[in-house]
């Protein structure tokens, strides 16, 4: 076996390994609530994962001879895509207990949300939208489940938004990690806070647990309950999404809980190694950050269209309203957040306004932050250097790449990643189209793809349980894929074929 395939295969198990522990303390959860029958899920899960990390690391050797930025992508893309599986697993056995009903567990009565994780496929779409802080959920009303696995949607969550990688970087690296390394510069800070990838990695965690904290107090004070509030700062802060109620934040009808949820979310979505720097009085930083000014130019820019074309399109009975909703909806789609409040924007929003909120969630919140998209860094250096790089077409004796050499490197890298993203893009919404049943609004479609590619999770109310398991599949790898920003997918498969060719 190639040497690069060997150490992919040891950092993985190590990975999964680590990973076992949520599923652990979860237990704890499941004890603290009474809900007893929800252990077994949660131990089997741990088990599992303990099982498959420890024997990869016994199967396979660590050889340091090695391209280990290669290693690095193949872990970080089959553990993403496993860690959604693991997820699936406690949502799929706690839905096979109840079913059961074995002696000694006392399980409680099956509910219609429970009951839909007794298909494999809609655990395992639950899981990886989790994972991928996406946010979409086949449960009709999240409410009804057992706590334990309301934690567990929103555990996943608020691990999977930072990254597995960097959660396994802050127990078992003592030294520069390529498979941390790998996702460095779009799921993990644009630049390193620590010294090395173990401090930088657990810097990320506890910087992460102070905001989680932080945000929870803030919404209790607003109105939520104590459980609540945990639930919706942990999957807030990480831009996630998931809920514990049955029409996300419209559940609430609550504008001051709405306002309050505005810079929770926007926190997720600007760079966590500029709010370390922020946390530290670093300053200057703040001031200097070309892509936070850009991401708030965005927020401020993409609020007044939503709701100029809200108001122009007559959406809402009140300009009051307009501005309202249309600001939520914005500043949850470009931050890649997905809570909504209004859960009928498919039938109350003209085509117009999801298009502009669409538009929002392509673009995305901060690289370095746990926003998904295209990423706000990105667009800024098309739209700055389209006009230059334009001039070649006519003037190639002036190509910018000799005279502009890292700028023009990142513009390729960013129109790289553009071209394939709505290549993706036009892919699975062209399969949702042909699967779909007929009615369903072409921008509908395209919002609602570009929310699920998007790591996003608002809904123009297409995506729930009845959809065809086809389109589920589709929009599993569509949510991994998304998360990953399309490359390292490739790569990976691109060496793996090399392997076994």
């Amino acid at each position: 076996m190639d040497e690069t395939l060997r150490r992919a295969l040891y950092d993985f198990g190590t990975l999964v390994k680590v990973y076992a522990f949520l599923p652990a303390l979860s237990i704890v959860v499941a004890v603290g609530w009474r809900e007893f029958y929800a252990i077994p899920a949660f131990l089997l899960t741990a088990v599992v994962a303990a099982g498959l990390g420890r024997g990869l690391e016994a199967v396979f050797d660590a050889p340091d001879e090695v391209d280990g930025m290669s290693a690095g992508v193949i872990t970080v893309s089959v553990g993403w895509f496993v860690a959604g599986l693991l997820s699936a697993l406690p949502l799929l056995l706690v839905a096979w207990t109840v079913r059961l009903q074995p002696p000694m567990l006392a399980a409680p009565e099956m509910t219609v949300s429970l009951a839909t994780f007794l298909a494999p496929v809609d655990a395992v779409f639950e899981g990886m939208s989790g994972v991928t802080g996406t946010g979409f959920s086949m449960a009709s009303d999240p409410g009804q489940l057992p706590r334990s696995l309301q934690w567990w949607r929103s555990l996943i969550q608020w691990v999977g938004g930072i990254g597995v990688v960097v959660l396994a970087a802050a127990f078992v690296s003592s030294e520069e990690s390529d498979s941390f390394s790998a996702v460095h510069g779009n799921m993990a800070p644009t630049e390193s806070i620590r010294s090395t990838t173990a401090g930088t990695a657990a810097a990320l965690w506890w910087l992460l647990a102070l905001l989680t904290v932080a945000s929870a107090c803030w919404l209790w004070l607003v109105g939520m309950t104590p459980w609540a509030a945990l639930n919706h700062a942990m999957t807030g802060v990480t831009t996630g999404g998931f809920t514990i109620t049955a029409s996300s934040i419209e559940s609430y009808g609550d504008p001051v809980l709405e306002a309050a949820l505005l810079p929770v979310m926007t926190v997720g979505a600007v760079s966590f190694s500029l709010l370390f720097f922020l946390f530290r009085g670093d300053l200057d930083r703040i001031w200097g950050d070309a892509q936070t000014t850009w991401l708030f130019g965005a927020l401020a820019v993409g609020t007044a269209l939503t709701v100029g074309v809200l108001l122009a399109t007559v959406s809402y009975p009140t300009a009051a309203a307009s501005v309202r909703y249309g600001t939520f909806q914005l500043v949850s789609g470009l931050t890649c957040t997905g809570f909504q409040t209004d859960t009928g924007l498919g039938g109350s929003w003209a085509a117009p306004g999801l298009l502009a909120v669409t538009l929002s969630m392509i673009v995305g919140g901060a690289a370095g932050s746990t926003a998904g998209g295209v990423k706000i860094v990105r667009v800024r250096r098309l739209l700055l250097d389209a006009p230059e790089h334009g001039m070649d077409v006519y003037d190639p004796s002036e190509s910018t790449a000799d005279t502009a050499g890292g700028a023009s490197a990142a513009f390729d890298t960013a129109a790289i990643i553009a071209v394939l993203w709505f290549g993706l893009l036009f892919v699975t919404s062209l399969v949702a189209l042909l699967v779909l049943p007929n009615g369903y609004a072409t921008a509908n479609v395209l919002f609602e793809v570009a929310s699920v590619q998007s790591n996003v999770g608002l809904s123009a109310g297409i995506v729930d349980a009845t959809i065809p398991a086809s389109l589920k599949v589709t929009l599993v790898f569509a949510m991994w894929i998304g998360r990953l920003e399309i490359v390292p997918v490739l790569v990976t498969g691109q060496l793996l074929y090399e392997e076994v060719s």
